[in-house]
């Protein structure tokens, strides 16, 4: 394990901490539509803004146009499949088990890529590591939020549903040390094929977990605003790292 990772361990304890902190939350508070809404937003703004102006750049830098296309089609072939096997599931649960199996399920598999993209990301450069760890750790707590809620919606026992949501926030972790054990003295290719990847599977990740549900739930002007204030957040932070 190179020195770098347990250079950014703290970053990735923190971001794990902060979905471990969403499925507390969620036993206790459950935030109406507004506020659900706006803070999903938020951390979609911010997820975009580490793909767009981070990801990105570093992936044109290091990579090849084979590995940088094939990477991502990668990514989003495992995302669709990923969507396919939790919307196959749903569709197949008996009637009156209300249990979200599938929602869990899919959150575990994408903390999972994400511990995975930030390790990759600090392998890359200490910078671009930083800034996809504080957005994923403000999609990482509201992730386990909502699944959370639901699992308590489902009328399961506290202590399950919060073993189910710190399952799922360890994950962040198990996903960071086994990107930093592989892609350990990686090339510059390899970890440019990792980082279109991850950037597929965030693109999923914005489009179908943070934004759908609030989209289709409301039409407040608010949360559209949210959404370009956690763009301009993570840019700003970017940008005075420089």
């Amino acid at each position: 394990m190179p020195d770098s990772f347990f250079d950014s361990l703290p970053y990735i304890l923190a971001a794990t901490g902060a979905g471990l902190l969403g499925g507390i939350i969620a036993l206790f508070w459950s935030p109406g539509l507004h506020m659900r809404s706006a803070v999903q937003h938020f951390a979609a703004g911010a997820v975009l803004a580490a793909i767009a102006a981070n990801v990105v750049p570093e992936v044109e830098r290091m990579g090849t146009f084979a590995g940088i296309i094939g990477g991502f089609i990668a990514g989003g072939l495992a995302m669709i499949g990923l969507k396919w096997v939790v919307v196959t599931f749903e569709h197949g649960k008996k009637k009156g088990a209300a249990l979200p199996l599938g929602l869990a399920a899919a959150a575990a598999v994408d903390t999972l890529l994400d511990g995975a993209i930030t390790s990759a990301g600090f392998s890359t450069s200490p910078e671009l590591g930083t800034l996809l760890v504080i957005a994923l750790a403000l999609e990482l707590l509201f992730l386990t939020m909502s699944v959370g809620i639901e699992l308590r919606e489902s009328k399961l026992k506290k202590w399950q549903s919060l073993a189910i949501t710190s399952g799922i926030a360890s994950l962040f972790l198990v996903g960071a040390f086994g990107a930093g054990f592989f892609l350990a003295d990686a090339p510059e290719a390899t970890l440019a094929i990792v980082l279109s990847f991850g950037a597929a599977a965030l693109i999923y990740l914005i489009a179908e977990e943070l934004l759908v549900e609030t989209i289709e739930a409301e039409k407040s002007l608010f949360p559209t605003a949210t959404l370009f204030a956690g763009f301009v957040v993570l840019l700003g932070l970017k940008l005075l790292g420089e």
